[in-house]
């Protein structure tokens, strides 16, 4: 695990700045997920955790050095350290891997595993590289992988969403429903206008629905997907748009392997389980990770922020480049802090350096925030590591995924 270096001192506390609100390959059949203590069982559904895992809060906190019990880095797949308190899971066996292929799996999950990989890109339009992978477990879930430009937040983007067996493709309960829209004029182009253009995914029929492009990807499971600026040429053009999503679809590989992680929570409580699972390797800003444990099913539809749920996510550098020690209402362990507590009863910290890195935690409501050890979150703050290197080196290029973890739950 690199080290970060020590912070400078932190002036002393400010008002506080007005901030938004909380935001199987070749025949082989693709695993389901399984049912652990840090994995959610087959039959969750989440709504409302788009703002915390997708997009990360406003405020944040950053662990450095050897605050959580056990060795600083341990190794993937290896058990977890003893902690203190006995909160602690041992880790999940290994996931066994599968080589992906552009053969479309057997058979699709009835959930998909947050900590596991079960497709990603092929082919993708000049310029674009793949970003994001978010997996949300549960038969309202999903599996989606999100690739754009590496050095703007703006310009061509792509989104694939996989659903589980039998699900029809939504947007109600989904982590990633506005991870990107459509481009202006597809959602009014006619389906019978449109899809007759565009060839077949694997020899599936394509759909237009809404602007998005859908198509079965295993026998009862759909697969959506979603992008703008896909090509190159004066003018908006959805039929050439809807064209080059397919071609997209058709070079996709699928199979199975760990998602790797740049941090490590410890101190979960057991009535909470890993919900959703949010990794960007690559961006405008550089890496970033999210998870999100939930107390049970969270489906309230679209824009619904959850209950019972605790959010955890890490930024390579601080978003936007903006955020400085001036808007620090706090300090913990030394580092500028932000502390909100919100009407709902939600609590958010911040704790974080300039340029970075910076990490949000974040609960939806009071007995969560109890739950976790109230102390406005300072004690689950201290047993979160980073396990990435930090800088404004890291901005637009490919992680570093040396030092990062197969098990980030302790």
């Amino acid at each position: 695990m690199s080290q970060l270096p020590e912070p400078t001192a932190s002036p002393g506390p400010e008002a506080l700045p007005k901030q938004d609100a909380l935001p199987a390959p070749g025949g082989v059949a693709a695993p389901a997920a399984p049912v652990s203590r840090r994995r959610s069982a087959a039959r969750w559904g989440i709504a409302g955790v788009a703002a915390l895992v997708v997009a990360g809060v406003t405020v944040g906190a950053v662990r450095v050095g050897g605050a959580v019990s056990g060795p600083e880095a341990a190794l993937p797949g290896a058990a977890a350290a003893a902690q203190p308190g006995g909160d602690l899971a041992a880790a999940d066996a290994p996931v066994a891997p599968i080589a992906f292929t552009a053969t479309p799996p057997a058979q699709a999950p009835d959930s998909f595993d947050p900590l596991v990989r079960f497709a990603r890109f092929g082919r993708l339009p000049a310029g674009m590289v793949p970003r994001t992978t978010v997996v949300q477990a549960g038969d309202q879930g999903g599996y989606t992988i999100e690739a754009g430009l590496p050095e703007r937040s703006i310009g061509a983007q792509v989104a694939v969403t996989f659903f589980p067996r039998g699900v029809t493709p939504h947007r109600e309960c989904l982590a990633t429903a506005n991870l990107v829209r459509p481009m202006r004029g597809m959602a009014s182009t006619p389906t019978a206008a449109a899809a007759p253009a565009v060839p077949a995914v694997h020899g599936k029929p394509v759909k237009a629905v809404d602007g998005r492009m859908r198509w079965e990807y295993a026998p009862g499971a759909w697969a959506e997907a979603v992008g703008k600026d896909l090509v190159d040429r004066e003018g908006e053009d959805p039929a050439a748009n809807l064209r080059a999503l397919a071609d997209i679809a058709a070079d996709l590989r699928y199979g199975v392997e760990a998602l790797r992680f740049p941090l490590v929570v410890g101190g979960v409580p057991r009535s909470l389980r890993l919900a959703v699972a949010s990794v960007t390797e690559r961006s405008k800003t550089g890496w970033s990770s999210g998870l999100v444990f939930t107390a049970g099913p969270y489906c309230g539809g679209e824009n619904v922020a959850p209950k019972d749920a605790l959010a955890v996510r890490v930024d390579a550098i601080i978003p936007g480049y903006g955020w400085t020690g001036d808007h620090s209402n706090a300090t913990v362990d030394g580092r500028h802090a932000v502390k909100q507590e919100f009407p709902t009863g939600a609590t958010g910290l911040a704790v974080y350096d300039n340029p970075g890195p910076h990490v949000a935690v974040t609960t939806s409501d009071a007995a969560t925030t109890q739950l976790v050890g109230g102390d406005g979150l300072v004690g689950l703050y201290r047993r979160i590591q980073v396990l990435g290197a930090t800088d404004l080196s890291t901005i637009a290029q490919p992680a570093d995924q040396g030092g990062w973890t197969t098990d980030p739950v302790r």
